[in-house]
């Protein structure tokens, strides 16, 4: 598994958003690839993925609400 690269920009440049997008897409790919190596199919890998991103944004807003 390839390390994720450091932040380089301030939470302020524009362009962090995408290289946010591409260390996160090239980590996400390597994932992927992974689960499909492991003898899981596509379409279950990304419905599962969906769900647990889905719970993932839940949890931080609900976490929000209570801060």
């Amino acid at each position: 598994m390839k390390a994720i690269r450091l932040i380089m920009r301030a939470a302020n440049d524009p362009c962090r958003a995408l290289d946010r997008e591409e260390v996160l897409a090239a980590a996400f790919r390597d994932f992927v690839q992974r689960t499909l190596a492991a003898g899981w199919n596509e379409p279950e890998v990304a419905l599962t993925l969906a769900d647990i991103a889905d719970d993932y944004v839940m949890a931080l807003a609900r976490r929000a609400a209570v801060n």
